[in-house]
């Protein structure tokens, strides 16, 4: 080694450099030639010196930024035992936040977002109101020289509680399958925090998500609070008594499955004398049912109890509910609405007091006729009372000349509304009465009746 320095001094004073180098640098070249290596372990020396000075010197130190810190809240707990609540969350004001840290030399390089720490500590609040509250910041290396922004304006309102109802909504039911939430655990929420926004829940509201499912399912959900607009209120600064809500929801098939309409199964009894049941109808026609499979696949209808007509004389509607119905898990409507229509008794009677009018008559002709009679049908008392009064029809002679006639009379259906009456056919003669050969004069038919 030493024989390769000599070699290398006698080449660098052999060199034109050198040579043509100015008297002051030659001397300088000369002095630094002698003991190179002595030289260069020196400096070598003085480099690990002066770093070991650096790392055990804090004295030395440098100053680092670090920005978009997001800070943390302190002190919570100590807020609620002082019976005070945010008003609203902090978290926003808490990002961005920047933090100027004055470290060691040595530790210079280690100052970083990961050990930097923000806090916005609560537990020297005393008070209601807006408040300048102070942010604090830790490191593990060097210490904290400036924090921006340094305070948070905050409002703080008295510490309030309540009870809230849990509301359960089904989503993703498909058709053919009925849902129902049986249980919400809890099914009351207490929740406490600043006053104003206590008071303004309403209720708590969580989804049960059935998609796609076909059985009964118990499920853990979150769950949202709502004001009476039904809009949603955070919980950041809410103290709520769970985070979520177990609710269990039962599903089943079901199908509309028609209601039986048989007379015999719908009424019992008998209706007062001279009535009768005229017709039966049911609201609804049909009832959605949900029950096990193989319950539904045996219903061909529903039956419902009953309802009793006896000594009944008028129209009435009642109310009944379907059998079975603890074999079935749900039933769209319990009850149904029977409509009885109840009459008298339909009777066929035979009039024999019937009144003939003829219309159409020529002047000259007088009409005589065999009594005839008519067969009515309707209501009982109603064909008594007309059997009574008689009946009126007419028979058109219109064209007509003398002599014998086999006509239809002519009922009015308005005047008879409500009776089915068959009236037999009149057997009529039309006389010619304008000259009397035994009187040998003219009659004045003028003077005629349509009676004569």
């Amino acid at each position: 080694m030493k024989n390769r320095l000599i070699g290398l001094r006698e080449k660098l004073f052999a060199s034109s450099f050198y040579k043509n180098a100015p008297r002051p640098v030659r001397w300088i070249i000369g002095s630094l030639s002698n003991n190179l290596g002595y030289k260069l372990l020196s400096l070598l020396l003085a480099i690990l010196l002066w770093n070991y000075v650096i790392a055990t010197n804090t004295s030395i130190t440098r100053t680092k930024a670090i920005y978009n810190l997001t800070g943390t809240v302190s002190g919570l707990s100590t807020l609620s035992e002082n019976k005070l609540a945010l008003s609203q969350s902090p978290e926003e004001a808490l990002s961005g936040i920047t933090v100027t840290v004055e470290a060691p030399q040595a530790d210079y390089s280690k100052v970083s977002a990961d050990n930097v720490q923000v806090a916005l500590d609560l537990s020297n609040v005393r008070a209601t109101g807006t408040q300048e509250v102070p942010l604090r910041a830790t490191t593990s290396y060097g210490r904290v020289r400036n924090i921006s922004p340094e305070t948070l304006t905050l409002t703080f309102e008295k510490l309030d509680s309540r009870n809230v109802a849990v509301n359960s909504v089904i989503e993703g039911d498909s058709d053919g399958y009925w849902y129902s939430v049986s249980r919400s655990n809890p099914s009351i929420l207490t929740i406490s925090g600043a006053a104003s926004v206590v008071q303004s829940i309403t209720s708590a509201r969580v989804v049960a998500d059935v998609r796609g499912m076909t059985d009964s399912t118990v499920t853990a959900r979150p769950y949202v609070l709502l004001d009476a607009a039904g809009q949603v209120i955070p919980q950041d600064m809410l103290n709520c008594s769970t985070s979520s809500i177990s609710v269990s929801v039962d599903i089943y098939p079901c199908r509309d499955i028609p209601v039986s309409n048989d007379l015999e199964s719908i009424i019992t009894g008998a209706p007062a004398e001279g009535y009768e049941v005229q017709s039966v109808t049911i609201q609804p026609q049909s009832i959605q049912v949900a029950a096990e499979q193989d319950l539904l696949d045996s219903l061909d209808q529903l039956v419902i109890e009953p309802v009793s007509v006896e000594g009944a004389s008028q129209s009435f509607s009642a109310k009944s509910t379907v059998t079975q119905l603890s074999d079935f898990k749900n039933v769209s409507s319990e009850q149904v609405y029977v409509n009885v229509a109840i009459a008298e008794e339909q009777v066929t009677a035979y009039v024999d007091n019937v009144k003939v009018l003829f219309t159409g008559k020529a002047e000259n002709l007088i009409a005589s006729y065999d009594e005839l009679g008519v067969e009515v049908t309707g209501p009982r008392s109603a064909v008594a009372r007309l059997a009574e009064e008689g009946v009126t029809v007419t028979v058109d002679l219109s064209g007509l000349d003398e002599g014998y006639y086999i006509l239809s009379p002519r009922i009015d259906e308005q005047a008879y509304e409500g009776f089915t009456i068959m009236c037999e056919a009149a057997s009529v003669t039309l006389t010619d009465i304008t000259y009397d050969e035994d009187a040998d004069e003219v009659i004045d038919i003028g003077a005629l009746t349509e009676e004569e």
